[in-house]
């Protein structure tokens, strides 16, 4: 298993975290930590197509770019957290505590870019 994998699964395993995917820039699946039922591929167009969205309204606005967004839904939550040439797409369950994941995401974002050599 490499490191990045590592970093996913750790993550994983906080509570009500109930998958993990890094994504590249164009979308595509760089590592993931998913349950079977998942599609990552649709995950990952998704995910990157809701950001590139985002990002353009952003612009129009002077807002700068997204750096996070979450989305809740009535039977989970999810958190996109975009870094330099990647982002990192979070899946949670219901009742989880997003707030309280926040810190468990911020370092499993930091551990991902250290092994990738992200500044």
């Amino acid at each position: 298993m490499s490191k990045i994998h590592e970093a996913l699964s750790g993550l994983r395993s906080t509570p009500g975290v109930k998958g993990v995917a890094l994504l590249t820039s164009d979308g595509l699946v760089a590592a993931a930590s998913l349950d079977a039922a998942c599609d990552a591929e649709a995950l990952a167009g998704l995910a990157s197509y809701l950001m590139t969205s985002t990002n353009r309204a952003l612009q129009e606005g002077a807002m700068g770019p997204c750096t996070r967004v979450t989305i809740q839904a009535s039977n989970g939550k999810a958190q996109i957290v975009e870094m330099p040439e990647s982002s990192l797409v979070v899946l949670f369950d219901q009742f989880a505590d997003v707030g309280a994941a926040r810190r468990p995401v911020d370092e499993a974002v930091a551990r991902i870019r250290r092994l990738a050599g992200i500044k």
